[in-house]
């Protein structure tokens, strides 16, 4: 039985589960979020908890981890080309338009609830 499999089960993941899953420190995985927000805010949708310290991850979130390690490690890419290329596959299907206004609008309804 795989470590990982473990987590499977679970809507969100924190970044102790994240780093078994994915096989990368968590450390690691805070700058990969943080230059990962810089390049495009609408690629990852980790949660904060309450404290804004702790982080959750979605499977999507997971998924996109994924690739970009991929495309780092094994296709040599910068991050700023990995998070290119996830970009230019996600336009192609409509659900990142639909992602990106549906976060726009999450974030709206937030800032309005905590006005």
């Amino acid at each position: 039985m795989n470590i990982s499999s473990n987590y499977n089960n679970k809507l969100l993941k924190n970044i102790n589960e994240v780093s078994i899953i994915l096989g990368i420190k968590k450390h690691v995985l805070r700058y990969w979020e943080k230059r990962i927000d810089e390049l495009d805010k609408n690629i990852l949708s980790i949660k904060k908890g309450p404290d804004g310290k702790r982080r959750y991850y979605r499977d999507h979130d997971i998924q996109v981890l994924k690739k970009i390690k991929y495309l780092m490690y094994s296709k040599k890419y910068t991050m700023h080309g990995a998070v290119t290329e996830i970009k230019k596959k996600s336009k192609n299907s409509s659900n990142y338009e639909i992602l990106t206004e549906l976060k726009s609008l999450s974030k709206n309804l937030r800032d309005l609830i905590n006005s």
